[in-house]
C-alpha cells in the first residue's frame, strides 16, 4: 500500500550505512516515521530535499515494521534560504515541540498548517518573541491543552485570549509586550510543555535572538 502527501521534516536519525529514518508531519496522516534509504551518499538526488524543516511533497510505502519513502519532491527548504545559525535554530525549536507534542498517526491537518505558516513567519525575520508565544499556545489549544479561559490572572488571560483566537496579523496588532513579559510568558508555557511531555525542551529558549539558558 502506498500514499501520496506533504508534510514538513521535523526529525531525523542516521540509519545503517548510508539511509536516515526521518520523521515527518503530514498535511493527510499526522506524524509519520519513514526510512530513506541512500539518501547519505554523496550522489543521492532525495539527499537535498530531506533536511530538517524541508517542507515536501512525499511519496511512501506502508511496510510491516517501518514505512518507506520511496519519492520526495521539495517545496520550501526554510532553513536554506537567507541561512544563519540563529535562524536555523529557530526553525528547529518549532520543529522539535511539534515532534514532542504529537503523537504518530493522528491526523490533525490544523497542526500542520500551523507549522508551515510559522516557519514562513521566522523566514520573513518576524519578531520571535511573538511567533514563539503565538505557536506554542495555538499548538497547545490545537492538541486540547489549552484554553485561556482557565487562567486565573486577567491580564495573562487577556494577552494569552488575544494569541488563542485572533489570527498572526491582528495578533501583531493587539500585543506589545516588553521583553521582561515575554521572558515570563515563554517560560509559563515553556514549563507546561514540558511537563506534559515529561522531558526538558533540547533547543534553547530565545528572545529577540538571543538564546536564553
Amino acid at each position: 500500500m502506498y500514499f501520496r502527501t506533504e508534510g514538513v521534516i521535523i526529525g531525523r536519525r542516521n540509519f545503517g550505512e548510508a539511509d536516515r529514518i526521518l520523521t515527518i508531519y503530514t498535511k493527510d496522516f499526522g506524524k509519520v516515521v519513514a526510512l530513506a534509504k541512500g539518501v547519505r551518499r554523496p550522489r543521492s538526488r532525495k539527499g537535498g530535499h530531506v533536511e530538517l524543516g524541508n517542507w515536501c511533497k512525499v511519496f511512501i510505502a506502508r511496510g510491516k515494521n517501518l514505512d518507506l519513502l520511496t519519492e520526495v519532491e521539495l517545496k520550501k527548504a526554510f532553513g536554506i534560504e537567507n541561512f544563519s545559525p540563529e535562524k536555523a535554530n529557530k526553525i528547529y525549536h518549532l520543529l522539535e515541540l511539534t515532534n514532542q507534542m504529537t503523537a504518530e498517526k493522528q491526523k490533525n491537518p490544523g497542526v500542520f498548517i500551523l507549522l508551515v505558516n510559522f516557519l514562513k513567519k521566522i523566514s520573513k525575520d518576524e519578531d520571535f518573541n511573538l511567533i514563539s508565544v503565538s505557536f506554542k499556545v495555538k499548538l497547545l489549544s490545537l492538541l486540547g491543552f489549552f484554553s485561556a479561559r482557565n487562567i486565573t490572572n486577567i491580564k495573562v488571560k487577556k494577552v494569552l485570549g488575544i494569541v488563542e483566537d485572533e489570527d498572526y496579523e491582528r495578533i501583531k496588532q493587539k500585543i506589545n509586550l516588553t521583553e521582561n513579559s515575554y521572558l515570563k510568558l515563554l517560560s509559563f508555557l515553556d514549563s507546561m510543555i514540558e511537563s506534559l511531555i515529561d522531558s526538558q525542551l533540547k533547543t534553547s529558549r530565545f528572545l529577540d535572538g538571543k538564546f536564553q539558558t
